[in-house]
């Protein structure tokens, strides 16, 4: 397969799947603990959800999807990470709002503009990120560093 094609439709469906799966595992555990440990007040919370979660919510799919791009995962799977937190979010959201979850209601926000900027954010770091692991494919490819999949 060619690179172009590689790069924009993917040919390791297994490890673009698992890396969309295990990244939405990721979020959907720290989102839980976030919740678990702030309703148990337990002193380890602030550490969880001032930290973790912002940087798995906002920061990391831009990695992800270069590293994504650079296995040629595809475009379509790496552009996934972005909205993975945005659904999980939704998802943790209407469990909590189902089972009466005290603090993980739809609170004074809309559910649809928080979950739209969610997305938006993401889908745009994983675009970028996206973009950044092309870059490095391309210039791997001209420089003549192998790579481990072609």
């Amino acid at each position: 397969m060619t690179t172009t094609k590689a790069l924009l439709i993917g040919r390791r469906r297994g490890l673009a799947v698992t890396m969309v799966l295990g990244f939405a595992l990721v979020v959907a555990l720290s989102l839980a603990v976030a919740v678990v440990a702030e309703q148990a007040n337990l002193p380890t919370a602030a550490a969880v959800t001032d930290r973790i979660v912002p940087l798995l919510v906002f920061y990391a799919p831009a990695p992800l999807a270069a590293v994504g791009a650079y296995a040629r995962c595809g475009g379509p799977a790496c552009l996934a990470v972005g909205v993975v937190p945005a659904v999980v979010f939704v998802a943790l959201v209407l469990v909590g709002t189902v089972f009466g979850v005290p603090g993980v209601g739809g609170g004074d926000a809309s559910l649809g503009g928080v979950t739209m900027s969610f997305a938006l954010v993401g889908v745009s770091g994983a675009f970028v990120g996206y973009c950044a692991g092309v870059t490095a494919v391309l210039l791997a490819d001209l420089a003549g560093i192998e790579n481990g999949g072609e």
